[in-house]
């Protein structure tokens, strides 16, 4: 991992800010955890809107919308951080380019620097990368989803999702118990995976909506905090 730091604006800076959406009766339940770990998907992006399938292509930045969706969710993430804010926080983000921005937001509102970290990238999806969601679900129409070790589209398999996401989800459970809250900046793929991994590494769940910006709890399974 390697850790973003500096000012706003400058060559280094990777961290963010803005209304608070959460309930109180929620904010009682998060008070028990010892400290917190979240995900947060990154920010829409230039090719959600071109409804291109991104997979691990690096360029895709953030739009207007998405910045404005990283703020709402750097507000979420304060929310339920409370008064851990003014201790230790861990910030560690996808270093794909939609992810980083989303976090620089998250770290700013939070004065907190951001680490980078692969395996919070989305899954590989080898050949299906910039094709149209429209070309991209007819050739996942064709893939064997049972079997959760065939690589997608000549890229990752679910298992390999699972495994560098578990990963990461152990080293963050491992600081919370510590005290030390920490937050994941991802992609909605990877959220999916994570959440099966907390639920069955071996199954695949029902499925998760995961939208722009969206925060997730995670305990046994995962909480959207809306």
């Amino acid at each position: 991992m390697s850790e973003r730091t500096g000012t706003s604006g400058s060559a280094g800076t990777r961290s963010a800010v803005g209304p608070w959406t959460c309930q109180v009766e929620r904010r009682a339940q998060w008070s028990t955890v010892p400290a917190p770990v979240l995900l947060v998907r990154h920010g829409e992006s230039e090719w959600n809107v071109a409804r291109r399938t991104q997979g691990q292509t690096r360029h895709p930045r953030l739009t207007a919308a998405g910045r404005e969706q990283a703020a709402a969710a750097a507000d979420r993430v304060g929310q339920v951080l409370g008064h851990r804010v003014l201790t230790s926080v861990r910030i560690t983000s996808s270093d794909l380019t939609r992810a980083l921005e989303t976090a620089e937001v998250v770290g700013r509102r939070l004065g907190v620097p951001v680490l980078e970290d692969p395996r919070l990238r989305e899954m590989a999806l080898g050949s299906l990368e910039g094709l149209s969601y429209e070309e991209t679900w007819r050739a996942a129409e064709e893939h064997d989803w049972s079997d959760l070790h065939l690589p997608v589209g000549g890229g990752e398999s679910p298992a390999q999702v699972r495994s560098r996401m578990a990963a990461v989800l152990s080293e963050a459970r491992a600081d919370a118990a510590r005290g030390i809250p920490v937050v994941l900046v991802t992609h909605g793929d990877a959220i999916r995976h994570a959440a099966d991994v907390l639920r069955d590494p071996q199954k695949t769940g029902d499925w998760l909506e995961v939208p722009n910006g969206a925060v997730f709890l995670v305990e046994h399974g995962v909480t959207r905090v809306e």
